[in-house]
């Protein structure tokens, strides 16, 4: 029986809005002529105000889950932090970069999973106050609590805690090829500009980090 890649199955009047795809034969090892090319075009066309006014719900939504926007920052808010601290993205991967950048431009939260290391379908929904998690760049695993939302594969396994922290499990590697990415709004976020940065995130993976352009120079 086919089961389809993501399930929202968060409350409808929390307001979470979510697209998923998942792309295969990918390189996550090498900068194509066309990934640099794209980056230098989505680093030009970046604008902090549309970014900015782009992540605004993600607050509301930490206040609302009673967390600190300030201890745990959705992803967009994170990367325009490290942003206007260093004046540029780190550079940790092609297809982590392209990603990143993609997040920071769209002021949406953009995650990205090997998909050899997990079980589809991929639910967002509400935690029990029982599921482990081992965030990615942490040394131990946490219990998360009850009623916040969360990424959790077929299994069981929480792949992201709300859109703050991945697990490690799952974070890509110079390796991973097949990959689900998801792309997350919040309540205030417009349905056709989520359709929108998903659709053209996905062909520019596609155009940039496919494995036959590996040794495009």
């Amino acid at each position: 029986m086919f089961n389809p890649v993501f399930r929202l199955n968060t409350p409808a009047n929390l307001g979470l809005q979510a697209i998923a795809f998942s792309l295969h034969a990918l390189d996550n090892q090498h900068y194509s002529s066309a990934l640099k090319n794209s980056l230098t075009r989505l680093r030009g066309l970046f604008d902090i105000q549309h970014s900015l006014r782009q992540m605004e719900g993600f607050n509301a939504l930490r206040v609302r889950m009673g967390r600190s926007p300030k201890r745990f920052p959705a992803s967009p808010q994170a990367l325009l932090d490290h942003y206007l601290r260093k004046g540029a993205l780190r550079s940790i991967a092609p297809i982590v970069e392209l990603y990143n950048q993609w997040s920071l431009n769209s002021g949406l939260s953009i995650g990205a999973h090997d998909l050899q290391r997990l079980h589809l379908p991929v639910s967002l929904t509400l935690t029990q106050g029982s599921e482990p998690f081992h965030g990615l760049g942490s040394a131990t695993s946490q219990i998360l609590p009850n009623g916040e939302y969360a990424y959790i594969d077929a299994r069981g396994q929480v792949l992201c805690r709300m859109e703050y922290r991945q697990c490690a499990a799952t974070a890509l590697t110079p390796e991973s090829s097949t990959v689900l990415f998801i792309v997350q709004g919040h309540p205030g976020t417009e349905p056709e500009y989520l359709q929108q940065v998903a659709r053209d995130l996905k062909a520019d993976l596609m155009h940039c980090c496919a494995s036959n352009l590996s040794r495009v120079a």
